[in-house]
């Protein structure tokens, strides 16, 4: 045999062992660890993750405002009370 023979053989038995390996089923463990990858990457996009998505100031939102708000406290009685509010306190 002639050397230009061997030497496509040899990339015949390369590419079809190419192929081969290309075919072969991938082992379900694998692909597993590879879809818990994934899904722990995507974590860490700006589309997926909203923590992300606001130190990136991509989202916003209005601030919170309450609907029904509560009424103040009483006002407090200061000391030394004044002469009126005495009168207040005492019903006069």
């Amino acid at each position: 045999m002639k050397k230009s023979n061997l030497i496509l053989i040899g990339l015949a038995i390369l590419l079809i062992a190419g192929f081969a390996y290309l075919l072969t089923p991938r082992d379900p463990k694998l692909s597993f660890i590879d879809k818990d990858i994934q899904q722990d990457r995507a974590r860490f996009t700006p589309w997926q993750s909203i923590d992300i998505a606001m130190a990136m100031g991509l989202a916003k939102h209005a601030a919170p405002k309450m609907l029904n708000p509560p009424e103040g406290p009483p006002p407090l009685l200061l000391f030394p009370p004044t002469e009126e509010d005495l009168a207040k306190l005492s019903g006069h």
